[in-house]
């Protein structure tokens, strides 16, 4: 079995309501921890030989029952399965009718090289966000955003969503941190928005929902979750790219956390940047560079560099 095409990314699908059609779970699988998902991306392509015949297996959006699902399609020179709901129907039905063969079936998940880990990391590529799930009670929590992370945790962007039931029919349930406030939606199967509640805080908005009245807003928004923690702890450490060099306000901040405590106070450490912008070639000779800065016979440390 052979990756043929990558595929990719598609916001509205793989980060939208639909997003635990479209993201998955792989091996191993410990929800009590929480688990990172890996994306079913739009246009992934394998093959496999069989009996020296060529099985093209593909993802496409959409299938016979669900435009916002996934749809598996496969083909073997001039003929195509259906465009089924799980790619084990798609091959497995296009290879007995071509080789007459009715006992055979195939594992979607294995045609696709899902239980290949170096075909799951390639399937990371140029993702926005790397969402995950965790438990809480029954109920499992997609967690989709992280937002903008701030000091005292998730803020505004911060997007969790789980399945539950709305007026006994299944329903999609999406918790999102705005400008405005902290939101609790609520979906029916086709994506209709059936309910909106608003709150000053996660547990504001859930009692004014009068649901799931056992949980606080915090633990549904999955909050309190040690994997959710663990990631918001990470996204808090401070990053710059060039475009914001220039900017002191945002350098010195970086400063702080990096080199205030690993390197003398009196060097000029933000012309190294200034000069490196404004230097045509991207590429700089770090000791003597900084040399330039540091007193003579200056003794640089691992971390500092």
């Amino acid at each position: 079995m052979k990756l043929i095409s990558l595929g990719a990314i598609i916001s509205r699908l793989h980060y939208g309501v639909n997003i635990c059609k479209w993201w998955t779970t792989r091996s191993e699988k410990d929800f009590e921890k929480g688990v990172y998902l890996y994306p079913i991306r739009v246009g992934w392509q394998t093959v496999l030989e069989i009996n020296n015949k060529y099985f093209y297996t593909q993802v496409l959006e959409g299938n016979e029952k669900y435009e916002n699902q996934p749809g598996y399609r496969c083909q073997a020179g001039l003929k195509f399965s259906d465009v089924e709901e799980a790619p084990s129907f798609a091959i497995t039905s296009l290879y007995r009718r071509i080789c007459q063969n009715n006992k055979i079936k195939f594992s979607g998940p294995q045609v696709l090289g899902w239980d290949d880990p170096c075909m799951l990391e390639q399937s990371l590529s140029d993702i926005e966000f790397h969402p995950f799930l965790i438990k809480v009670d029954k109920y499992i929590i997609y967690i989709t955003a992280l937002g903008e992370v701030n000091k005292s945790g998730a803020g505004i962007g911060y997007t969790a969503m789980f399945a539950s039931e709305y007026l006994g029919k299944y329903a999609k349930y999406v918790q999102r941190i705005d400008l405005d406030g902290y939101h609790v939606d609520i979906y029916d199967q086709d994506g209709v928005l059936k309910q909106h509640f608003i709150g000053t805080t996660p547990n504001e908005v859930w009692l004014a929902s009068k649901k799931l009245k056992k949980f606080c807003g915090t633990q549904l928004f999955g909050l309190e979750h040690p994997l959710t923690q663990e990631v918001l702890s990470k996204q808090r450490i401070p990053k710059c790219d060039e475009t914001f060099w220039h900017n002191k306000n945002i350098m010195n901040h970086l400063y702080n956390y990096f080199l205030r405590r690993q390197t003398i106070s009196n060097v000029q450490w933000h012309e190294f940047f200034i000069d490196w912008k404004n230097n045509p070639c991207t590429i700089i000779e770090l000791y003597s560079s900084l040399t330039a800065l540091y007193p003579p016979q200056y003794n640089f440390k691992d971390r500092e560099l």
